[in-house]
């Protein structure tokens, strides 16, 4: 349910293969291309689970099936109440190719998923969305075939 006046937004990590599907894109707050999960806005109306779908095939250009519900992070509790739904799936389905907003420049990036988390565990990948995405999805072992281990 949403809460009156929170901005609430989705992400989905993606396993496809032995790989995460990401994004690469451009954050003016950090000056640098940020990588990061597929997702955003939930529009009015709109399940949590609709909203990530639709965010995945924008932004990432695929389409998916069975989506995990992870949970839910604070990205910056400090300065707004806005929520972050995560989802995870392994069965990207198809390639439809993305669908930007006119003011989005989006790269989609195939991490091989052992080279995901060494570049979390070495500070390289630093969006709390991914980190906490990856975590939760290996803590629950949904993601086969990689060491989560530290």
């Amino acid at each position: 349910m949403k809460e009156q006046n929170r901005d609430e937004s989705v992400v989905v990590l993606a396993q496809s293969g032995h790989s995460f599907i990401l994004i690469d894109q451009f954050r003016a707050p950090v000056q640098m291309k940020v990588t990061q999960l597929p997702g955003g806005g939930v529009e009015g109306g709109e399940s949590l689970e609709a909203a990530a779908r639709r965010e995945f095939e924008e932004e990432a250009g695929y389409r998916c099936g069975e989506l995990h519900y992870l949970g839910e992070l604070w990205p910056a509790p400090w300065m707004a109440n806005e929520v972050t739904h995560v989802f995870f799936t392994n069965e990207v389905t198809e390639h439809i190719g993305q669908a930007l907003e006119s003011h989005e420049s989006i790269e989609v990036v195939h991490v091989p998923i052992n080279d995901c988390v060494k570049r979390i565990q070495t500070n390289e990948y630093k969006d709390a969305e991914l980190c906490y995405a990856v975590l939760l999805a290996c803590s629950k072992r949904l993601v086969h075939e990689v060491e989560c281990e530290a």
